[in-house]
């Protein structure tokens, strides 16, 4: 019983924005004439949130690596995608590419090569030390 209450939580939690809006989505909604009837549900992709940024991180050189995943304070230094790391995918080019949303602030950085080797961005001139004789690349999120 447990196990169906969770599912059907879960299921609920995973609806897009909008799913009980119009369009006949809610049928009591639309039935009892709501100030929804007669809309329609938007299936473009949302857009960024406002006041965010969206980024793409890139690394070359490191093709024959077997991962390659993006980690930092805005992840609390996650060391693997289970523990919030970001994974990113090859590219046919052999570049490393991958996405994240940061809220406005500053953040530090580093890639995690096949789970061991910490690189800083080498296309991001703006480095702080690292505490530990390396860098830490910085990032900040101006929307």
């Amino acid at each position: 019983m447990r196990v169906v209450v969770f599912c059907i939580l879960a299921f609920a939690a995973c609806e897009p924005p909008g799913y009980h809006k119009g369009g006949g989505a809610d049928a009591s909604t639309a039935a009892d004439g709501g100030g929804d009837a007669g809309k329609t549900i938007d299936a473009a992709p949302d857009s960024a949130t406002p006041g965010t940024c969206t980024d793409m991180f890139r690394l070359d050189g490191h093709g024959a690596a077997s991962t390659c995943w993006l980690t930092g304070d805005f992840v609390a230094w996650a060391a693997d995608p289970d523990h919030g790391a970001i994974a990113f995918m090859k590219g046919t080019d052999g570049a490393w590419t991958g996405t994240h949303v940061f809220t406005p602030g500053t953040y530090q950085y580093k890639f995690i090569v096949d789970g061991t080797m910490y690189i800083a961005d080498p296309d991001d001139p703006n480095v702080v030390d690292d505490g530990f004789g390396g860098h830490n690349s910085v990032y900040t999120c101006t929307p």
